[in-house]
């Protein structure tokens, strides 16, 4: 009976250390898990970063043969073809959705925009001046040519930008707004060029949207007219006004005075300029551009 007992309980006793042994391995135990100070010690938690590893450099693929032609590289966005991602989309854009009531998570955000794109254009790329082309359905659930699992490879290496990203860095600007008659400064055509080509960025820190919309080449129209020749279609387009004023109210006001000779341009009764540009530039911006344009004869 003694031999009987003492068996039962050595073979107890190996159990318990087989188990604890299968939990310390599989990183089971608390003191194993993940924490924001330092990874998980575990075999689970160890494959599971490999995973994410593995799946974060498959995103990468997808997204340079796929993403980087508008979104730049390493998210730096393309000048009239897509926004900035690396780091706005974290410190910018998912903050201002947030403000608008936006209630699901930024992941969420991220992987519904790959997977269905941007058919329509949404009010905040109206309100920067609208791209040339429109983000296209990236799901195959949607029409779009990418797998559910290439669609979270995409999103988990869009999302792992956010670890390099910053203290948000707060720019303080004044607005021109939409104001006719406050006071510009003198304008400089030079640095005008370089905002209409997004070479310099505008006193909020973005990119203006002047070349989504607006072509330099004869009768080539993106979204609105050529720039080319404008000075000259200003000065006599709308009667009492200079050159000058007739570009700072089209950019300031576009829908006080209505070009009516191309439906193109006016949509039930408003221009398809977008309203609030004033409100993304200051007067120097304002005074540049208009500097600029005013050269192109």
């Amino acid at each position: 009976m003694t031999g009987k007992i003492f068996l039962g309980i050595l073979i107890f006793m190996i159990i318990f250390v087989s188990i604890g042994l299968v939990l310390i391995n599989e990183g089971a135990l608390p003191s194993q898990q993940d924490t924001p100070q330092q990874p998980g010690t575990g075999r689970m938690q160890i494959e599971a970063r490999a995973q994410a590893g593995r799946s974060i450099e498959q995103g990468a693929l997808l997204y340079s043969g796929n993403c980087a032609t508008c979104h730049g590289v390493n998210g730096e966005g393309v000048p009239g073809k897509g926004p900035v991602l690396n780091p706005d989309l974290f410190t910018v854009h998912f903050p201002e959705l947030k403000i608008q009531g936006y209630q699901g998570l930024l992941r969420d955000f991220v992987k519904g925009t790959i997977m269905a794109g941007r058919p329509v254009q949404s009010e905040w790329a109206a309100a920067q001046g609208g791209y040339a082309e429109r983000m296209p359905t990236w799901s195959q659930r949607v029409g779009g040519p990418l797998r559910d699992d290439q669609i979270e490879d995409v999103v988990n290496f869009v999302m792992n930008w956010e670890k390099g990203v910053g203290a948000q860095i707060v720019i303080d600007f004044t607005p021109v707004g939409s104001d006719l008659a406050a006071e510009l400064p003198v304008g400089d055509a030079a640095r005008g060029a370089d905002l209409f080509a997004q070479r310099v960025k505008a006193g909020n820190g973005l990119n203006m949207p002047c070349k989504a919309c607006h072509s330099l080449t004869p009768g080539e129209v993106l979204v609105g007219p050529s720039m080319a020749g404008i000075a000259s279609r200003a000065a006599t387009r709308e009667p009492g006004k200079t050159a000058e004023q007739y570009i700072r109210e089209s950019i300031q006001q576009p829908n006080a005075f209505l070009v009516q000779d191309d439906p193109k341009y006016v949509v039930n009764g408003k221009s398809v300029m977008p309203e609030g540009l004033g409100n993304n530039m200051t007067a120097q911006d304002l005074a540049d551009v208009i500097a600029y344009l005013l050269t192109l004869q």
